[in-house]
């Protein structure tokens, strides 16, 4: 990184050579305005908003497009600089309606704010009242909206869908004043657009909207903490927006965005009305409200008893911390201790061997990317927005399609040369699948030096670490033996048919759920226990990000970590081995989407009906075909 003195209005600063010229000037705290420029998009200079004067040559310059040079001296206040910013304003005012009272970027949007800073605006281009409406374009969705009249022509939203997301969902249509942005398929919810909402985001002004949260408060009412996603390994950071928003409303959130780092899908952006779904918020026995000492000397009591008849099945989607409690409670008990990796994953790291999580800097930096098994795209899909190099396939395609992927055969791994990462994902695959998979991939990667990614749910990094894979039990066969099982979350469901496990669970004295909703699983449990969810837990999470922070800020939350730690207060000090059974290999029966990809995101009206509009055409395109 190399370093150069600039004078800035006078004073001098050191600026950054790597970085755009705007960009430090806004590092350093120095404002300018700007529509069309955004850190993590390529650069094209569309709104020229970001003038400044270039005293050495005497001519304005765009700021976004210009990198700093060692004795450069430039001003952003220069009269040239103002008045070319307030007539480039009054453009981009022309045609934009004054409907901010009605507009859900109001108190966020760029043009609204600019506005106010330059004060009252003229009309300079003689345009009357009826030629004032632009074309409008109807994107044909339930989710996304787009308001020709306020867009500003930035091609942000473009540029996000093509060069981040990769999906190509968007495209400007026409020129010039009538120019507009328009969906490449109609209808919009069933097409390439993976859902994002990124458009949405790094749109400065109203044109781009949710409809899911149009009309139903103003962003200055909702209170704003940031935390880290857990509804898949990635661990992207995501900005969650909650409290009372108007009259109408109870509180709740009311929408996930992500930072400018532009890290964000489906799973988060709609899906987190799943947080408002019928939330478990106190501890019940048999439907009735119990303090959590109770409830808590209450599973102590069951642990100590014939522990060899009890199951705790754990979540990928607990933090580092709660396995950690959760390893404490099996050493002092002995419990059977299950999970949803057993279906496959398990087996396939017991035929890998030693296994060696690749940093998220070795994954962007390969010269070439294997995907094997499901989709990627749908189980992590921002994985998907770095991966830039070429893509083979061995397995099912659909999101994945967006890479043009060559899809390749298993035996053709080996003529791969170069630095490859192999992205593996074995989810729905059965145990001896998975094994096979694991001994083959363990030869490829030592003979070829090729690194191998795991994906998998959530937290499933941080489970591995801290619970002993030797402990696992097969899931299936542990709920068939077990007469009592403390369940957390509903990965069953995710895998296993819902008469199936109600046959098991018909057969138990009794079981104990941690969840964080009413309906589900939690309508057969005796005892429920709250489970917190994003945004609710503080802890650690194990993701392909590297070890990230979630931070606990939405009002009631349980915090189960809490109850956890008081449970155990209730156990004896003595060590015990877990009683582990695996005589049986499972089979898996889980189908991975984009919109339905586990027991929280189910819980999403949002996301249900993106993935059933979705399931809907690709039936017809499959009966048509």
């Amino acid at each position: 990184m190399k370093r150069v003195k600039v004078h800035v209005d006078g004073i001098e600063h050191e600026m950054d050579t790597s970085k755009p010229l705007l960009q430090n000037l806004l590092d350093l705290g120095i404002q300018v305005p700007y529509f069309c420029y955004h850190q993590r998009l390529r650069i094209i200079g569309a709104c020229r908003m970001c003038i400044v004067f270039n005293e050495k040559t005497g001519r304005l310059i765009t700021s976004c497009n210009t990198y700093p040079e060692e004795g450069m001296s430039i001003s952003t206040r220069h009269p040239l600089v103002v008045a070319n910013q307030k007539y480039l304003l009054q453009a981009f005012m022309t045609r934009h309606p004054l409907d901010c009272p009605i507009c859900d970027k109001a108190g966020e949007c760029d043009l609204q704010n600019y506005g106010a800073i330059f004060g009252p605006q003229k009309q300079i281009v003689p345009v009357s009242a009826l030629e004032k409406e632009r074309h409008q374009v109807d994107w044909e969705s339930d989710f996304l909206e787009y308001y020709s009249n306020r867009c500003v022509v930035c091609y942000r939203c473009t540029r996000a869908c093509d060069d981040v997301v990769g999906a190509h969902a968007l495209y400007v249509e026409e020129r010039g004043f009538h120019a507009n942005i328009a969906p490449t398929i109609r209808p919009m919810d069933s097409s390439t657009c993976e859902m994002c909402g990124l458009c949405v985001y790094v749109c400065p002004v109203g044109a781009i909207i949710s409809k899911p949260f149009k009309y139903w408060t103003r962003s200055w009412l909702l209170r704003k903490e940031k935390t880290v996603c857990n509804l898949c390994p990635v661990g992207c950071e995501v900005q969650i927006e909650y409290g009372v928003g108007d009259w109408r409303s109870k509180e709740k959130v009311y929408r996930i965005k992500p930072t400018d780092d532009l890290n964000v899908c489906a799973k988060a952006f709609f899906g987190y009305d799943a947080l408002n779904h019928e939330r478990l918020r106190t501890s019940e026995v048999f439907g009735r409200e119990e303090t959590r000492g109770n409830v808590a000397n209450f599973l102590s009591s069951m642990l100590k008893s014939k522990p060899e008849e009890t199951l705790v099945v754990l979540s990928s989607y607990l933090s580092n911390e709660d396995y950690m409690l959760l390893r404490e409670l099996i050493e002092r008990t002995g419990v059977m201790v299950s999970a949803s990796i057993t279906f496959e994953l398990l087996h396939f790291l017991e035929a890998y061997g030693s296994y060696k999580q690749p940093s998220f800097e070795e994954v962007k930096e390969a010269d070439f990317y294997v995907f094997v098994g499901e989709d990627v795209t749908s189980v992590a899909p921002v994985l998907s927005y770095y991966t830039k190099a070429k893509v083979y396939k061995i397995g099912n395609i659909q999101r994945d399609s967006k890479f043009n992927p060559v899809v390749i055969e298993k035996e053709e791994l080996k003529t791969l040369e170069g630095k490859g990462l192999i992205v593996f994902n074995p989810l729905g695959m059965s145990a001896k699948e998975a094994e096979g998979w694991g001994i083959y991939l363990g030869q490829v990667c030592k003979e070829k030096g090729f690194k191998l990614l795991l994906v998998h749910d959530g937290n499933f990094l941080g489970l591995m670490k801290h619970i002993p894979l030797e402990w696992l039990s097969n899931l299936p066969e542990a709920l068939s033996k077990a007469r009592r099982v403390i369940l957390f979350g509903e990965d069953p469901l995710d895998y296993m048919r819902l008469e199936d496990l109600e046959n098991i669970l018909g057969g138990l004295e009794q079981l104990i759920v941690f969840t964080p909703f009413k309906d589900g699983i939690a309508q057969y449990a005796q005892i429920k226990i709250p489970m917190d969810l994003l945004g609710e837990t503080e802890g650690t999470f194990s993701t392909l990000m590297g070890e990230l922070k979630a931070s606990r800020f939405l009002p009631k939350s349980f915090n189960h970590t809490e109850f956890l730690k008081n449970l155990l207060e209730y156990l004896p000090e003595d060590r015990k081995s877990p009683v582990v059974v695996r005589s049986e290999k499972p089979e898996a029966h889980r189908k991975v989407h984009l919109y339905r990809s586990n027991w929280i995101t189910k819980r999403s009206e949002n996301l249900t009906k993106l993935y059933e509009k979705n399931l809907a055409v690709e039936e017809a395109v499959r009966l048509g075909s």
